[in-house]
């Protein structure tokens, strides 16, 4: 039984989310988590597309990958940042 070429990009798209998944849990660093989070919504929205709701998968790039991930940017960028001895890091 031959796989389609659907099933083999569905597939590759569900690991890539997977694994982004994994890396936004094992990251050490927010900035990083932040883009790995960023990129499991846009792997869920292109997968909203291989279910046939094209509609729900630009609103979730649009909300999720497009306005949370950059909200979430800048809230880690303005924030103060201290060192462990409490220093402040510039």
């Amino acid at each position: 039984m031959p796989l389609e070429w659907d099933l083999i990009v569905f597939l590759f798209i569900s690991a890539v989310a997977i694994g982004a998944a994994l890396a936004v849990v094992w990251s050490k660093e927010v900035v990083r988590s932040v883009v790995f989070l960023a990129l499991v919504f846009l792997c869920i929205g292109f997968t909203y597309v291989f279910l046939n709701a094209e509609y729900l998968a630009v609103v979730q790039i649009m909300i999720y990958v497009g306005a949370v991930s950059v909200l979430m940017l800048f809230g880690i960028m303005l924030t103060k940042r201290r060192l462990l001895g409490g220093d402040r890091c510039e």
